[in-house]
């Protein structure tokens, strides 16, 4: 199928979205670099306006920006200095054409309002845990994961730094990414202080591979996230993917019988040591009967339980690794309500 044909095919349909619970109010524009993204935007009932006329935009305008040509630079972001901007960074995973529509129909798709809900949970229940939470496919499980099964017990330090959006709503003058309404991430304090945030030990079965990058990466960092894709792909042919991981560290990664250990410690940067970046609980799991495993999308990062990253995306790749269907727990009792970790 060609790329016109796919964009003509989507253009066809008419699909409801669910933007209103970000944007209650006034009319929402979809900007692009891309001109079949913005050819699909009627699909939607929505007006597609190219990235270079944001000068046509209302002063406050509701903007849902899909980049498929370009990643996330400071110039773009002067573009829209008083709109409401939802952005969705498709070039910084893959920026084919079949993966961007993807993409552009998940975030149409997506519950905003539930995966809002969801933040909440987390937020609230991490600042009172007391002890590790475990994720687990496998609801028997007590002490560790039987064969072919995902069993994580992740502790938190007593500070821990997330990034989720839990405001109803994005208001003119904000610029909100979609990975941050659709995940409650949580990472190190900084990249000076990538240890001790938090510590994982298990198994983890995932069926979703991403590579990602950062506009702010490195000659050496190009490098290497061009070798991740290539890895990505490797991977994905052969999921489910079994990560081990001690003290937050990754020991081993397997996939249809072969070892990708030291492939994996190389594009997201050997002096990271392997060490997991990222400890993400995906909170956008309505997509999940519309997900497609193989693609390099950041909506496949939210849509399953958990997912752990690796890398920076600068110095190296951003690798993801997503667990699809999983359950969790806290075993310590909670603090109070209205208590903090702090």
């Amino acid at each position: 199928m060609t790329e016109s044909t796919m964009a003509d095919s989507l253009a066809k349909q008419k699909t409801p979205h669910r933007l209103r619970q970000v944007f209650p109010d006034g009319e929402i524009f979809l900007v692009s670099d891309d001109e079949w993204l913005d050819q699909a935007a009627a699909s939607y009932g929505l007006r597609g306006i190219p990235l270079a006329d944001t000068g046509r935009l209302p002063r406050k305008a509701n903007v849902v920006l899909f980049l498929r040509h370009g990643l996330v630079s400071a110039e773009v972001r002067q573009m829209f200095p008083h709109a409401a901007v939802l952005c969705v960074p498709v070039a910084s995973f893959d920026p084919g054409l079949e993966a961007g529509l993807y993409t552009h129909k998940l975030a149409m798709l997506t519950d905003y309002a539930g995966a809002r809900e969801r933040s909440s949970y987390w937020a609230d229940s991490i600042s009172r845990c007391t002890g590790p939470v475990i994720f687990s496919s496998d609801a028997a499980a007590t002490n560790g994961a039987t064969p072919g099964s995902t069993h994580l017990v992740c502790g938190l330090a007593d500070q821990v730094t997330a990034d989720a959006w839990l405001e109803r709503s994005i208001r003119p003058g904000q610029w909100v990414s979609i990975g941050t309404l659709c995940e409650f991430s949580v990472v190190p304090p900084s990249l000076d202080d990538w240890r001790g945030a938090f510590t994982i030990d298990g198994t983890a079965v995932a069926s979703g591979v991403l590579a990602a990058r950062d506009a702010r990466c490195t000659e050496a960092g190009d490098g290497r996230i061009r070798a991740a894709g290539r890895l990505r792909r490797e991977l994905a042919a052969r999921r489910p993917v079994t990560l081990r991981l001690e003290g937050g560290v990754l020991t081993s990664i397997t996939a249809g019988g072969e070892d990708f250990t030291e492939a994996l410690r190389e594009v997201t940067n050997p002096d990271y040591g392997l060490q997991a970046l990222e400890l993400g609980i995906g909170t956008n799991q309505s997509v999940l009967p519309l997900v497609r495993w193989e693609f390099n999308s950041q909506l496949n990062e939210g849509a399953g339980p958990v997912h752990l990253g690796f890398g920076d995306g600068m110095t190296g790749a951003h690798m993801d690794f997503v667990v699809a269907e999983c359950t969790h727990r806290f075993p310590a009792p909670a603090r109070p309500a209205g208590t903090s970790q702090a």
